[in-house]
C-alpha cells in the first residue's frame, strides 16, 4: 500500500513534467513490477479527457520518469538483480520513450488474437528472452493505438545506455 507522501511525490513529478495541476493527478502503483528497494507507478490526469499514462520509478527517494537509454540503464542498474525477462521487457517498454509504452506480449495468453494473426501471417510468437551476460532482451510489443506489433531488441554495452531497436512485425 502506497503512502500519501509517495503518492504526492509522484503526483508532483508528473504535474511538473506535464504542466498538470497536482491535485488532478491519479497515481497507482504497478505492484507486479516491485523489486527490493524499487517501486513503479503510473500517473494520469483525471481532469484531461485524453490523459496518457506516465511511468515513474522510485528508489532511494529518487523519482525517475521515462526517458532515453540512459534512464533505462539507470533503472536496470538499481532494480534488475534477479529479475525475469518479462520484467526487463516491461521496464524497457514503459521507460524508453521511443517505444510508446505499448503492451509487452509475455505469453500466448496475453493477446490470443495477436498470436492468431501472427500465425496467419506465417510468423512465430516469441516470449521475452533475456541474455544477462550481454544485458540484452528481445520481446514482442503491441502498440495499442495502431495495432502494430514490433519485435524489440535491446542491448547494453558495458555500463553505457540501453540501445533499443524495433522492427515492425505485424501491421493491421
Amino acid at each position: 500500500m502506497m503512502d500519501d507522501k509517495i503518492r504526492r511525490k509522484i503526483a508532483e513529478a508528473a504535474a511538473k513534467e506535464k504542466a498538470w495541476n497536482v491535485d488532478d493527478v491519479r497515481v497507482d502503483e504497478v505492484e507486479r513490477l516491485r523489486r527490493p528497494r524499487c517501486s513503479f507507478y503510473t500517473a494520469a490526469n483525471t481532469a484531461a479527457p485524453l490523459s496518457y499514462v506516465r511511468n515513474y520509478a522510485l528508489f532511494n527517494e529518487e523519482v525517475t520518469p521515462a526517458g532515453d537509454g540512459k534512464v533505462v540503464a539507470h533503472i536496470l542498474d538499481k532494480c534488475s538483480k534477479g529479475a525475469s525477462a518479462n520484467w526487463w521487457a516491461e521496464i524497457i517498454a514503459r521507460f524508453y520513450n521511443d517505444l510508446g509504452n505499448g503492451q509487452v506480449l509475455v505469453d500466448e495468453n496475453t493477446r490470443p488474437d495477436i498470436v492468431r494473426k501472427l500465425s496467419q501471417a506465417g510468423k512465430d510468437f516469441a516470449r521475452p528472452v533475456l541474455d544477462r551476460k550481454k544485458q540484452s532482451v528481445r520481446f514482442l510489443l503491441l502498440n495499442r493505438e495502431t495495432y502494430v506489433v514490433y519485435r524489440v531488441e535491446t542491448e547494453r554495452k558495458g555500463s553505457g545506455p540501453v540501445e533499443v531497436s524495433k522492427t515492425e512485425l505485424l501491421a493491421p
